[in-house]
């Protein structure tokens, strides 16, 4: 008898394919195949093994099917179980091949290692001037900048003196880590501690920062994705002076890769999560709540959080920075400007602010608000909030001689500092 014991994990009516094992009981050698279909079609295997043919006529067999899922991340699960196995070379195994990967994976047990050199010094420590990281290529894998933390860093810096390697207590301080050679043309790619550089700058005291270098032999055969991992796994939860990596950072990393053409419930996200520090998995905890949110937006096509894009807080250093250079650019004799959040807007407060400036120069006629997002919330409501507000003040100021016009800040940024709307 071929088939002596069956088992299977229970799947469900979308389920569009199976992962699924044969197991030769006298010898323990085994078949890994993936199956579209329903687990109800009397389907066996596609082997063309001459082997295992004739031996599923002679000897026991136990069929299982490992998961349930899309036919292209069962691929990939098969492609991996083979290829970790070396089925093909391997005499445990009847697959003549190591399957074919349906997506580029990044190589965790590679990104691990090199996680944990960094936090075990084997890549020594060097002081650096400030000055050549505030202008440097960085790379951003949370949803946002946090303009807090930021000023919390530069809080702790101020009260050290500027001491950036001390300045959360002795030998506790801020480290910045750099792949070198993986920036734009060429140059460096800080990858940890955007926070550290920009709130220590605005500290105003430091001149200095302790920067980890991964020389580009060691880094050169990383790929993107492996880099985001290994940026992610340095902003795990529980750092010391670090802001954790947040639910949203979390649904971020899984968009990323989605957009790189990894599922949204793939393994290796999963994974990636646990060692994020994240519990759970696909069907419950916090790890569940994180690739069901994904999917919503996958779902949704809400591609503005994916592909590398994140929010910009124009509290956030370097973008308050912008926020005040647009503000100048507008201001002349004749006009003044008032930067607004979207969450805060109010016509009247405008009107008032207008009112005060023409009292104090009487040339003032106009106004330019700078509006900018504090959320996504935010940002949906403005459109239909400004055409209620601005035929309210169009009617309001016909005949005055006074006007208000609206500059809307870019929400998103590339992780390379190029602003999109």
């Amino acid at each position: 008898m071929p088939i002596v014991t069956e088992k299977s994990v229970l799947g469900s009516n979308n389920d569009e394919a199976y992962l699924y094992q044969l197991v030769n009981l006298n010898n323990k050698k085994r078949y890994v195949g993936v199956h579209k279909g329903s687990a109800n079609d009397d389907y066996l295997h596609s082997s063309t093994n001459v082997e295992l043919k004739k031996e599923l006529q002679e000897d026991d067999f136990s069929y299982e099917i490992l998961e349930y899922g899309s036919y292209k991340e069962m691929s990939q699960r098969e492609h991996i179980i083979l290829l970790e196995a070396d089925a093909k070379n391997n005499d445990e195994f009847y697959n003549l091949s190591n399957g074919f990967p349906q997506y580029n994976e990044p190589d965790f047990k590679k990104v691990k290692n090199l996680f944990d050199q960094i936090k075990d010094n084997f890549y020594p420590k060097k002081k650096e001037p400030l000055s050549e990281h505030e202008n440097m290529d960085a790379l951003q894998v949370r949803f946002q900048n946090h303009g807090d933390h930021q000023k919390t860093i530069a809080e702790y810096v101020t009260v050290a003196r500027g001491d950036t390697e001390n300045c959360f207590g002795k030998g506790k301080g801020l480290v910045v880590v750099v792949f070198e050679g993986r920036g734009a043309r060429g140059s460096d790619l800080r990858i940890d501690g955007n926070h550290s550089v920009h709130g220590s700058i605005s500290s105003g005291l430091a001149h200095s920062i302790n920067v980890i270098r991964i020389p580009y032999e060691v880094n050169q055969d990383f790929t993107d994705l492996e880099i985001r991992m290994l940026a992610n796994l340095l902003n795990k939860k529980n750092a010391v002076a670090r802001k954790e990596m947040s639910e949203q950072d979390a649904i971020k990393y899984v968009l990323d890769n989605n957009a790189s053409g990894i599922n949204w419930n793939a393994d290796i996200n999963v994974k990636a999560l646990k060692a994020f520090g994240f519990n759970g998995n696909k069907g419950h905890g916090k790890i569940c709540t994180i690739l069901t949110k994904a999917k919503q937006l996958i779902d949704s096509r809400s591609k503005r959080v994916d592909n590398g894009l994140i929010w910009i807080d124009y509290s956030a250093e370097q973008h308050k920075t912008t926020l005040s250079d647009t503000a100048d650019a507008y201001k002349t004799k004749t006009c003044c400007v008032k930067v607004m959040s979207s969450g805060l807007y109010r016509l009247d407060r405008l009107l008032e602010y207008l009112r005060n400036q023409n009292m104090i120069k009487e040339e003032i006629k106009s106004l330019m608000v700078i509006i900018y997002h504090p959320n996504t919330t935010k940002k949906a409501e403005w459109p239909a909030l400004i055409t209620k507000w601005k035929a309210i003040q169009d009617t309001f100021l016909k005949g005055s001689g006074f006007k208000i016009d609206y500059e809307v800040m870019p929400s998103w940024t590339k992780d390379l500092s190029e602003t999109v709307e």
